[in-house]
């Protein structure tokens, strides 16, 4: 058998049933943890005077509406296929992770803009207590984005990726806030908008981040291609069965956390239609005992020729 590894492989080895279940408890987590910080984070900086905290807290509430958004997709990803949707509603995920990546981009763009005009605004220096908010916030925040990322990379879930880099901004909108703070505490009356400034260049990462995120949603949407490592799995997988001469093509989508594969088989010429189609039903259950992930698996049996095999001969197989 094969031993090509990469996490888009071990993703797809999990149990389908177990990865919602991770994608769903990572995004609760994630609902609950933000309106904690968040409610913190918007206290503390109106008691405080500090533009970045509030702009801050208002980052932290975007989170929330992010990680809504993925537990919802998620158990649509969850439901079974029916006649409008023959291949299931994995693609859902996929859409959550794209109006993830453009909520974070618009929330950067509003910050900017918001804290742009509070600096021709007369203000009181941000009050130093609000340190006591922040420095916890982004301890706490910055582990949370790590376990996220980490479960979102084990199931092969971008919703749960990008909802982990929400949590990220989340982590750099704090630490502006805090840089802004200091500042402004140190320097004076005459640095009262400091925070103002910090929160500008937090926006600027921000709307980067969220652009840098739309791009897999949309490669996946189009029907990019997959990781190599994981389509070299299948074809190997495929060829490994007794009878089959070579794999001519493989295709492979991406539906959420699951896989629809197409292949072309190459057999005998001299078999007969009832082998051909037991070596194509083979084929299918080994693909869907190895991955899991695999939804289903269409096999094209085509017969060995000169030409079939100069090609196969070209791509390794």
């Amino acid at each position: 058998m094969p031993t090509q590894s990469s996490e888009a492989l071990e993703a797809a080895r999990m149990n389908p049933e177990r990865s919602l279940r991770t994608g769903q408890g990572s995004a609760l987590r994630g609902i609950l943890m933000n309106v904690a910080l968040g409610g913190a984070k918007l206290a503390a900086g109106i008691l405080g005077h500090s533009y970045a905290l509030v702009a801050d807290a208002s980052e932290s509430f975007a989170d929330v509406m992010g990680s809504c958004v993925t537990l919802f997709a998620l158990k649509k990803a969850a439901q079974p296929a029916d006649s409008d949707h023959p291949a299931g509603h994995g693609r859902a995920e996929t859409l959550a992770s794209a109006v993830t990546a453009l909520a974070l981009t618009g929330v950067g763009a509003s910050i900017f803009w918001a804290a742009a005009v509070s600096l021709g605004e007369p203000r009181h220096a941000p009050s130093p207590l609000t340190l006591l908010v922040l420095v916890p916030v982004i301890f706490v925040k910055e582990r949370m984005f790590h376990w996220m990322r980490r479960r979102g990379r084990e199931i092969g879930s971008l919703a749960v990726v990008a909802d982990a880099w929400h949590q990220r901004s989340d982590v750099v909108t704090s630490v502006a806030a805090l840089g802004g703070i200091i500042v402004a505490w140190i320097g004076g009356p005459g640095w009262s908008h400091a925070d103002s400034w910090a929160a500008m260049l937090a926006s600027v990462w921000l709307v980067g981040t969220g652009l840098w995120l739309l791009g897999p949603a949309l490669h996946e949407l189009m029907e990019g291609s997959v990781d190599p490592a994981l389509m070299e799995f299948i074809a190997e997988t495929g060829k490994s069965c007794e009878g089959v001469r070579g794999i001519d093509k493989v295709w492979v989508r991406k539906l959420g956390m699951r896989l629809m594969v197409d292949m072309h088989i190459v057999v005998d010429p001299d078999i007969s239609v009832q082998e051909g189609h037991r070596l194509a039903h083979e084929v299918k259950g080994r693909l869907q005992r190895e991955l899991p992930q695999v939804r289903d698996v269409m096999v094209h049996v085509e017969p060995f020729d000169e030409e079939r095999r100069k090609r196969m001969e070209a791509r390794g197989r």
